[in-house]
């Protein structure tokens, strides 16, 4: 029976003979690369409990993609180095691999800074596929849709997609991992009206609301007192509930205001991209 089969492969030596050992080859090392994948995620899982860290749905696809990513590579590049060796001298083909290495570590450089990077990023939870980051170097900012051994892929505010090298991650600002999201409210008061406003902007802090971390403060940036005031009311909400906190002290700060017989339209700053307002007064409150 085996003779049987044996005489369908092609005789040693042929074109057919190296295609069909070259196809082998390949296919036990991606079976290889699959097994050890699977092996080194249970590993990293088991890890991860033990020490009783979070390991949130996002980072596990991250991880998963990374960990194939580069035993992908390992396959292929295993794969290679047994083909050539069908063909080459173990003691020529050290050689030729020893000249190789030189010459691909100075012509290649970037791409080897690439992988590298990619292999800091598999062990080091800078960020995960969903996370808003800002890749500081370049000055990217939207959301990782993708992290591959070499490359990361983020999807800018406008729609357009960043293809980053992972050699150029260097400073990276992650949006999704604050502890808190600002919620500041500026007003323009009339100085008559300076003492009223106070008293308005105190019930508010007295009570500010669940999502508020910190008592609110009342600060001047500019320290200028003129015909109008200009206060900061300086807010910590819950991460990313800035605007819905915002919002709601909004309405409720109107509404003190109207009671004091103050008449304003309360001048809310843009939303900070993650920068926080740096306090230059010594609150007054």
């Amino acid at each position: 029976m085996w003779s049987m089969i044996t005489d369908w492969f092609p005789a040693e030596g042929t074109f057919g003979y190296y295609l069909l050992r070259s196809s082998i080859i390949f296919l036990v090392a991606a079976l290889v690369a699959r097994i050890l994948s699977a092996v080194i995620w249970r590993i990293e899982v088991s890890r991860v409990r033990l020490s009783q860290r979070r390991f949130s749905e996002r980072r596990q696809v991250t991880l998963k993609a990374l960990i194939t990513s580069l035993l992908n590579g390992v396959a292929v590049f295993v794969t290679l180095l047994m083909i050539l060796a069908m063909f080459i001298q173990p003691s020529a083909l050290v050689t030729s691999i020893g000249l190789f290495s030189a010459g691909l570590g100075i012509a290649a450089r970037p791409f080897i800074s690439d992988f590298l990077g990619g292999m800091v990023l598999l062990f080091e939870d800078q960020f995960v596929i969903g996370d808003k980051v800002e890749i500081g170097d370049r000055q990217v900012n939207g959301v990782v849709e993708r992290v591959s051994l070499r490359t990361t892929h983020i999807r800018g505010e406008a729609g357009e997609l960043w293809i980053v090298p992972n050699g150029d991650v260097r400073t990276i600002r992650n949006y999704s991992r604050g502890s808190f999201s600002p919620a500041n409210v500026r007003l323009t008061v009339p100085t008559a009206k300076f003492d009223e406003a106070l008293e308005a902007l105190s019930t508010l802090i007295a009570n500010p609301g669940p999502n508020v971390i910190e008592t609110p403060e009342i600060i001047s940036e500019a320290g200028e007192i003129g015909s109008n005031t200009v206060l900061l009311l300086k807010v910590k909400a819950r991460h990313g509930l800035g605007s819905q906190v915002r919002r709601e002290l909004l309405a409720r700060l109107q509404l003190a205001l109207t009671e004091h017989g103050i008449i304003v339209d309360p001048d809310t700053p843009p939303e900070p991209q993650g920068r926080q307002v740096s306090q230059l007064d010594k609150p007054i409150v």
